[in-house]
């Protein structure tokens, strides 16, 4: 591992989820220092960001694609390569797919540098980012062997149309609105939540949305389908 520091981009809605255990272990190993970087902070609300902040004190809390946050980050990288007489340092970018490394990379270097999409595998292989002072390594999203369909479609990992069960992952983030963040849910799909069961509530979006097969039953795969397009692509916020 060429870097001095590693950046482990995280995801605001589901910290823990993206965090990426074997990721951190591989960088103990090699023993650099570690920074924990929570990206898409613009997709959840001031209520989470603050929970965020006081769960995560020592990581940086940013969002790539809206540039905020990111000078504080680059200055404490700069500041960090200076403590140890490196110039330009080495900064490894790492963490699974989607989680928005390419968008850190280019909000870093100001403009854009690094492809960037709303699909999981847009980074091929290893590339080089030369920024004032530092010297950046974009790496591929890394996914352990053990990693479950839902949790990778919940991060984006895996786009909606490799996907076998469309309809567990969409109950799956219907879930997670449940807890704390009902009235987001409500107002995105212009729906009244009147129970807890997620897939009552899924059939009640395929509604709304006009989702509709022959003698009025909702098509399921369909509206499983635009519920998880909408998490993956930052429309449905927490």
């Amino acid at each position: 591992m060429e870097a001095n520091v590693v950046l482990l981009i995280m995801d605001a809605r589901m910290p823990e989820i993206s965090r990426n255990q074997e990721l951190e272990k591989m960088v103990a190993d090699f023993n650099k220092k570690l920074i924990l970087v929570i990206n898409k902070i613009d997709l959840v609300s001031e209520e989470q960001v603050a929970q965020l902040k006081r769960q995560y004190p020592k990581s940086f809390l940013v969002s790539g694609a809206r540039n905020i946050g990111m000078k504080n980050l680059k200055t404490n990288l700069l500041i960090l390569g200076k403590r140890m007489e490196l110039r330009p340092i080495k900064v490894g970018i790492v963490g699974y797919p989607n989680v928005g490394k390419s968008a850190i990379i280019n909000a870093l270097a100001k403009r854009a540098r690094t492809n960037v999409a709303p699909y999981a595998g847009t980074t091929k292989g290893l590339q080089w980012v030369k920024i004032s002072g530092l010297k950046v390594i974009d790496s591929p999203g890394v996914i352990p062997f053990e990693d479950k369909e839902v949790k990778l479609g919940l991060l984006g990992a895996k786009n909606p149309e490799k996907l076998r069960h469309t309809q567990r992952l969409a109950v799956e983030i219907i879930k997670n609105f449940l807890n704390g963040h009902r009235t987001a849910l409500e107002e995105f799909y212009g729906i009244k939540l009147e129970s807890d069961d997620e897939y009552e509530i899924l059939l009640a979006i395929g509604k709304k949305r006009g989702f509709l097969q022959k003698g009025g039953i909702v098509d399921e795969r369909r509206t499983a389908l635009a519920i998880i397009m909408d998490w993956q692509k930052g429309r449905l916020k927490i």
